[in-house]
């Protein structure tokens, strides 16, 4: 079954019913990669979600989590269990810039995993974050082998425009959500990648035990397909199957 809509990135155990948010997505035409931050969070959710078919969980060590490089040996661990990897990434905001070091060896290691545990009939699809770091990670990810045998997606990505090519060269997707298509960077870039390497997000909730589930989805998700119709001069149906078309082939569903 090809759902109307992928949410390519939230943070499903955030919800304060991740189950029924899950399940009342599904009902409503939409598949879920659920992202966690931290290789605690993703042992903690998973066996919330061995059953729920519409649902593929990411473990994850995000960089906002980070404050050693050794914080990656538990992610470590768990790689060779686990097809899907994020949200990872690094992130040199001013707020977070102070842990950097640590961000990129962490980053590193995991990515090198990533590539060394490979299955060429499955490889892993990560969901990367990059803040002011685009071209950090794309070297890491270069670097590492992992542009070419995993399945990386940049989340919310605001590289600048030379960086984007890049990416794209180095077989990146991209998955856009409200708040990147709320800035004019972000419209320009949805309007101008090759159509296959777009996919749908909501980075949705924004923080833990949050109200609220599949509804508050499944608008963002439409809201995102409006958007990008709008900017690429297309039909909302025709932005709704590319993301379908795009996420199933990414995802192998």
């Amino acid at each position: 079954m090809h759902y109307s809509s992928w949410d390519m990135h939230c943070h499903l155990g955030w919800f304060e019913d991740p189950v029924r948010t899950a399940r009342d997505a599904a009902a409503g035409g939409a598949g879920l990669f659920a992202v966690t931050v931290t290789p605690r969070e993703y042992q903690d959710v998973a066996g919330l979600f061995q059953a729920e078919k519409y649902v593929r969980l990411g473990a994850g060590l995000h960089p906002w989590w980070v404050r050693d490089a050794a914080d990656a040996d538990s992610l470590l661990d768990l790689l060779p269990e686990t097809r899907f990897v994020g949200e990872i990434g690094l992130d040199a905001s001013a707020r977070h810039v102070s842990t950097w070091d640590a961000q990129l060896a962490a980053f590193e290691r995991i990515c090198a995993a990533c590539a060394q545990t490979i299955n060429a009939a499955a490889p892993k699809v990560l969901s990367i974050h990059a803040v002011r770091s685009a071209g950090a990670v794309l070297d890491v990810l270069e670097r590492t082998g992992a542009a070419t045998s995993c399945r990386c997606v940049l989340h919310w990505f605001s590289g600048s425009s030379e960086e984007l090519w890049r990416a794209v060269e180095l077989g990146c997707s991209f998955s856009l959500g409200e708040r990147a298509l709320g800035t004019r960077r972000g419209r320009e870039y949805a309007r101008i990648l090759p159509a296959e390497r777009l996919l749908s997000e909501t980075d949705l909730p924004e923080s833990p035990n949050a109200p609220g589930g599949a509804s508050a989805v499944l608008a963002s998700l439409n809201r995102v397909v409006t958007s990008v119709a709008a900017v690429r001069d297309a039909s909302p149906e025709e932005v709704r199957r590319l993301f379908a078309i795009n996420a199933a082939a990414l995802l192998d569903v």
